[in-house]
């Protein structure tokens, strides 16, 4: 008999979803590009498979961990299939809806509040509300009841995975680099700020300024965390509105990125929901 915790396969969730159909249409586009037979169409095929094998897992928490295994690895596989397939970036036509937008360039006008405290503290929030705070969540969630993870990985895998549809789609590296020459200078920051900006820069797979997976998953844990875990979504607000303006302040991001992360945080959510749904059905 399957316990209540492990009630054994059932239809596929809004993440599964989402990552077959951006791994069909990438490995689609690949084998258009570089036929069928070619190293990364395979590679993209291959993970298609694996998510198509992992959604017969009897274990839910196996099934729902195995995408927080790869998106790491995926961020990074990404680079060399857009180089293939989208080899020239956007960030040109980014920084235009930005400026059609306010009728200036948001980055460049930020520069005038540049100041070293101000600096280190908007790293300080970029750094830890991000990544520790997703992966705090993300074990908070998985020890608990398993209804309420199911939702919130259904949301948060979504999200990663509109997010790298995005970064194939639209692939662009940011104004750090795109208008370095635009700048008066580097960020104004101290020692934080320039530890922070190496990490930065040497961790970046240089295609994923656009959408802003900064925003989209902050958002997305941030707003699930604000009826599934109060407390927390009290202690964290501050630092991840920090965050959020971080992006562009530091250099990162164009406004535009930042407001498609909302977007599809809120295509997140909406997928948590729809994952509730499916359980009660259940």
């Amino acid at each position: 008999m399957l316990s209540r915790s492990n009630p054994g396969p059932q239809g596929p969730l809004a993440h599964e979803l989402a990552f077959g159909a951006f791994f069909a249409l990438t490995s689609a586009r690949l084998i258009l590009a570089e036929g069928p037979t070619g190293a990364l169409s395979l590679w993209f095929l291959g993970l298609l498979a694996a998510c198509a094998a992992v959604s017969r897992l009897d274990s839910w928490r196996l099934r729902l961990s195995f995408y927080a295994v790869i998106v790491q690895g995926v961020f990074y596989w990404i680079r060399p299939a857009v180089e293939v397939l989208h080899p020239l970036r956007t960030d040109a036509a980014l920084e235009r809806f930005d400026l059609r937008l306010f009728g200036f360039n948001p980055n460049l006008a930020l520069e005038a509040l540049s100041r070293p405290l101000l600096s280190d503290v908007l790293s300080a929030c970029y750094l830890l509300a991000f990544l520790p705070y997703i992966a705090f969540a993300f074990v908070a969630y998985y020890r608990g009841d398993l209804r309420t993870f199911k939702r919130f990985c259904a949301g948060l895998f979504t999200v990663y995975a509109l997010g790298f549809l995005g970064y194939t789609l639209w692939p662009a590296v940011g104004p750090y680099a795109a208008m370095a020459n635009r700048f008066r200078g580097p960020i104004v920051g101290g020692a934080l700020t320039a530890w922070h900006h190496a990490l930065v820069v040497g961790g970046t797979n240089g295609i994923d300024a656009f959408p802003s997976l900064h925003c989209a998953l902050t958002a997305f844990v941030l707003f699930f965390d604000r009826t599934s875990a109060p407390r927390r979504f009290r202690l964290m607000f501050a630092p991840v509105a920090l965050l959020w303006i971080a992006t562009v302040y530091l250099r990162y991001h164009y406004v535009v990125d930042a407001a498609a992360g909302f977007v599809i945080a809120a295509a997140g959510l909406a997928a948590g929901l729809a994952a509730a749904r499916a359980t009660s059905r259940r």
